[in-house]
């Protein structure tokens, strides 16, 4: 039997190699397209008739009639207008108030030792809190303060429920930073203002900003309460989305055209900011 010289073996592990690579590489590229068809079937959807989509076919003529319909509608935009309002200032506002409370239990004095602690749990296990569970008595309060219909109470429930992200994402960046920086800080006469704002942020503003892109995409996909809590003028477009769906049969073409204008906006803004995204998810969970 002839021995194999070092070249052939060298060849052969790098066609053994290749052969793994190419099967793995073939399988992720299998479930990414098994995950990402619906979405493409959802986009070609948009480019049909009503007919069209009833009966799907491999092969059809693209037409922008229920793009232009959807589009032209006034309604969608009394809609799309009330989702960037509750995304803008939902989020920035769960900013301006997660990230100092963050700091605080990070960085803060508190009489007795383990308080930073269960209040760094309270924040977490209030995440766990499906809003299903608090419905009922907060229909009741709104209804005793008249905030049904209207977009300051839409809005005070999502600060309400995405503080605790916000806390929670947050808290694990600050934990990272050394102490003796805000020590010496302190020292040389900056306020806690001063040190949150000129030190703190900036050094963990990764993780404030994918903190602030979670929010922001939660806030824009959530469809429970803002159907529960609100009426037609104050709806949010995935509210705008459900109205499809009649008595006489659901509006496929249209459904899909409205849905993919609505998630286009996160993924642009999933696409332009994924390295900060990546980053401080990956981050966060090291840290934490």
């Amino acid at each position: 039997m002839r021995k194999r010289t070092i070249e052939e073996v060298q060849n052969t592990i790098k066609m053994r190699n290749f052969l793994k690579k190419f099967f793995i590489a073939l399988v992720i590229w299998a479930i990414a397209i098994f995950y990402f068809f619906p979405i493409l079937y959802m986009f070609l959807s948009g480019f049909k008739t009503e007919m069209q989509a009833v009966n799907p076919a491999i092969f059809f003529k693209p037409t922008l009639v229920t793009y232009q319909k959807v589009l032209s509608d006034p309604t969608m935009h009394q809609y799309l207008k009330n989702s960037l309002f509750q995304v803008f200032f939902g989020t920035g506002i769960s900013l301006c108030l997660g990230v100092p409370a963050a700091f605080a239990l990070v960085f803060g004095r508190f009489k007795k030792k383990d308080s930073s602690g269960k209040y760094y749990l309270w924040f977490i296990t209030t995440i766990l809190l499906p809003p299903v569970a608090v419905l009922i008595p907060l229909f009741t309060w709104y209804q005793q303060f008249r905030l049904i219909n209207t977009p300051y109470g839409l809005l005070a429930a999502y600060v309400g429920f995405h503080i605790p992200m916000v806390v929670w994402m947050v808290h694990s960046f600050f934990s990272d930073l050394p102490k003796e920086i805000f020590e010496a800080a302190e020292i040389d006469g900056c306020t806690k203002f001063q040190r949150l704002t000129r030190i703190a942020i900036p050094l963990a503003r990764t993780g404030i900003i994918s903190a602030a892109l979670l929010v922001a995409v939660f806030i824009w996909n959530e469809f429970f309460l803002g159907f529960n809590l609100t009426g037609n003028p104050t709806a949010t477009l995935p509210v705008y989305m459900a109205r499809f769906r009649e008595q006489q049969g659901q509006f496929v073409a249209q459904l899909s055209a409205s849905s993919t204008i609505s998630v286009l906006p996160a993924i642009i803004l999933g696409w332009m900011t994924q390295k900060a995204l990546v980053k401080g998810l990956v981050s966060g969970a090291v840290k934490g």
